[in-house]
């Protein structure tokens, strides 16, 4: 489900399952986190889109919901946290390229990504915990952008923010009509890798320290694990996918 493409010094990773709004599987997720460190290798900057009318609308919930015996949450867990903290990994700037939903991972991603340009009628929520789960990127770093009452209110309610109100709250650098989306990605991918590169990954790493503790991998597992055994989380989830939430 992840298309990659080199052109150049620039890599466009593109989440390509529109037909299910580009939500991840469990493939998904490691198929983009492979996209990254090659686009790590190969490109100067990655930038990230999403194919048909949405960004990517986060995990496949059928597909993760009830993996069972068959894989272990701290399985998903650690896929999760390969993909959703991947952008700030990398030493490569990392751009998202929103035109349409992005929510749950898929807002993660966003707000991992080091700079996210998204057309005016881009939209953001982050549902995890009306479904029995919770966004492991968006709780340990998103409050840093856009404050911790913010954060709350977004992970809390899952209510959906526009992009004007994305970019005031600090998770976005430019929203742009439709018209002008592709120049501005063009112009701010343009602009990054004219920089020396060394000197971007020192600049990435000083900022994204905090992506080096070898604590946060097992404190993310630890977590997740605990909340996919409560019973009424599970409950949720079972009513997200029959339909009655």
């Amino acid at each position: 489900m992840i298309r990659y493409d080199l052109t150049g010094e620039v890599a466009t990773v593109t989440f390509d399952r529109p037909e299910k709004r580009n939500a991840l599987t469990l493939e998904g997720l490691a198929e983009f986190r492979d996209a990254l460190d090659r686009g790590a290798e190969e490109a100067r900057a990655v930038v990230l889109r999403g194919a048909g009318d949405a960004f990517c609308a986060g995990d496949d919930i059928a597909s993760v919901a009830g993996l069972g015996d068959e894989v272990a949450p701290a399985t998903l867990a650690t896929r999760l946290y390969d993909a959703l903290f991947g952008p700030e990994r990398v030493e490569v700037p990392v751009i998202a390229a929103v035109d349409g939903p992005a929510y749950g991972g898929g807002f993660e991603i966003v707000a991992a990504a080091d700079l996210a340009v998204a057309t005016a009628d881009a939209t953001f929520a982050l549902p995890e915990a009306s479904i029995g789960a919770y966004p492991p990127y968006a709780v340990a770093r998103v409050g840093e952008a856009c404050g911790r009452k913010r954060l709350l209110e977004l992970a809390l309610t899952g209510d959906p923010v526009d992009a004007g109100t994305a970019a005031e709250w600090g998770l976005l650098n430019r929203v742009v009509g439709e018209g002008d989306f592709d120049d501005a990605v063009s112009d701010l991918t343009e602009a990054v890798c004219a920089a020396p590169a060394p000197a971007v990954a020192l600049v990435k790493r000083y900022v994204r320290a905090a992506a080096a503790d070898p604590d946060e991998r097992a404190r993310l597992v630890e977590g997740f694990s605990a909340v996919a055994d409560e019973p009424e989380c599970l409950a949720a989830a079972e009513r997200f996918l029959s339909g009655s939430t």
